[in-house]
């Protein structure tokens, strides 16, 4: 038995998606999470939290953002009073903070432990590989295509 006839039609299947998806002009919005880290899609209302230990106080933080408008919106963070005050935050709970983003890093030899938590995933930061020394955290629009291929390049690591 052949086996290359169920993979090459797989492959060709992929190509004719991925180009007419390419001439569709086809663009989502993708959390890009380092330039060699994962890119995960997101939606217009999705959350997207940072957790990590606060370095002066030692003490939790949840920064939680929205996806909105093509941005990300940091609409509340959790913590001590001790780490709000030092962060500049006034209040606690829901909305205590807004602030739009388009992106944000994490430098690569930070001692709080980040993760970021998307789309049901747990990504440990240090996982990541850093560029000059940060890891960038932003929102992108790149063809689905190139979106495609990430994906792929992701499955097969």
């Amino acid at each position: 038995m052949n086996r290359k006839g169920p993979r090459a039609g797989r492959w060709t299947v992929f190509i004719v998606l991925a180009l007419a998806c390419l001439a569709a002009g086809i663009r989502p919005l993708v959390l890009e999470i380092g330039s060699q880290g994962p890119r995960l899609w997101v939606r217009e209302g999705d959350l997207i939290s940072l957790h990590y230990t606060q370095s002066m106080y030692g003490v939790p933080v949840a920064e939680h953002l929205r996806v909105e408008d093509g941005r990300l919106v940091l609409f509340e963070v959790v913590s001590s009073e001790a780490a709000l005050e030092y962060l500049g935050i006034e209040a606690k709970g829901p909305n205590n903070v807004r602030r739009v983003l388009q992106e944000f890093s994490i430098p690569a030899d930070s001692v709080g432990n980040h993760v970021l938590c998307a789309g049901g995933r747990r990504l440990p930061l240090a996982s990541v590989p850093a560029d000059e020394g940060r890891i960038l955290i932003r929102l992108t629009r790149p063809p689905l295509f190139i979106y495609l291929i990430h994906a792929l390049r992701e499955f097969w690591r």
